[in-house]
């Protein structure tokens, strides 16, 4: 998704993310091949961000300002990540005359007509899968104001914000680069961390569908260890596992959903990849696989830093946004 900044040099990019629980940031040295030059996290406290929005924005100016100084951000080219809750998606076909450079325009001519979505003011990125009669595409949608506001408050603190993404893209970007894909594959990458879930099914490297699941908020519990580098697990592991049963309906609900009503039962999803810091992620995992009639893995690939030290998969998501503009 691209908001229309400048676009530096891939190795003056710091790249972000920031989560209800988390921090997280990522600088290459080398594409190829691929070196992490350093990385960095700060764990949040409980409700200074919740469901993707900043709603204590003193306490979050304050620690986000630390991780400037502590990081060294300033002056920095900055990537960040939309808040998969803003994020919309819609497969839509529209006239075959309207030109590429056109085609902006014209939805934004189609919002409330033939066009609907759950808020006002959209900022705007399709994908064009082709042309015949018709032309059909994919667009991604998100709140002006949300993705401004990401943008100033980077800004206030002397970073220059340069492009943003989607997380469903970051990690598909990240699979293809280690080389997992398979062009006959319908994907759907599920990305589960404490605060939520997104599922996105590509087909033909593109996302078709996007949904954004919450968690219940009771089981929201999650502790950082005392050594400030890992996220626990502290609520009923009786209650999670009643959730993981749900859970697994769903995305069977959602793989169904993509067959039939989608695509007329012609196409399926045939390949699960599952990535996330939740902390009950083997046990996910392992769920998924049982449930599950399709392939189900994550990701097995080690990245190393410029010191040959071994990047924690957590790094994998920023890793993927790290990568924007280069394949």
């Amino acid at each position: 998704m691209e908001f229309s900044f400048l676009q530096p040099k891939q190795n003056n990019f710091i790249n972000l993310i920031i989560r209800d629980h988390v921090i997280r940031m990522i600088e290459l040295k080398s594409v190829n091949p691929l070196v992490i030059k350093r990385t960095n996290e700060r764990f949040l406290p409980p409700n200074i961000m919740r469901d993707g929005k900043i709603v204590d924005e003193d306490v979050f100016r304050l620690i986000f300002e630390e991780c400037v100084e502590d990081w060294g951000l300033k002056r920095k080219h900055v990537r960040f990540v939309v808040p998969d809750q803003y994020v919309v998606t819609r497969k839509l076909t529209i006239p075959s005359n309207v030109m590429d450079d056109e085609i902006i325009g014209y939805l934004y001519l189609e919002l409330g007509s033939t066009i609907h979505l759950p808020f006002e003011d959209p900022v705007f990125d399709v994908h064009v899968l082709h042309r015949s009669e018709k032309t059909e595409l994919v667009l991604f949608a998100s709140p002006e104001e949300h993705v401004t506001m990401l943008s100033s408050i980077l800004e206030d603190f002397k970073m220059k914000p340069a492009a943003a993404d989607v997380s469903s893209l970051c990690l598909y970007r990240l699979y293809y680069e280690f080389g997992q894909r398979n062009e006959q594959d319908h994907l759907l990458i599920i990305h589960f961390d404490v605060s939520c879930i997104t599922l996105s099914i590509f087909m033909n490297h593109v996302p078709v569908f996007i949904r954004t699941v919450a968690l219940p908020q009771d089981l929201k519990i999650w502790e950082v260890s005392l050594a400030n580098t890992q996220l626990e697990w502290a609520g009923d592991i009786v209650q999670f596992n009643v959730f993981l049963e749900d859970f697994t309906t769903e995305v069977e609900r959602i793989m169904n959903f993509f067959r039939f009503s989608l695509n007329q039962g012609n196409e399926e999803v045939n390949r699960v990849l599952i990535h996330g810091d939740h902390p009950n992620l083997p046990l996910i995992l392992s769920k998924l696989k049982e449930k599950l009639a399709v392939k189900v893995d994550s990701f097995e690939q080690e990245v190393y830093t410029q010191e040959q030290e071994v990047v924690d998969p957590n790094y994998y998501y920023p890793l993927g946004l790290a990568l924007k503009e280069v394949q």
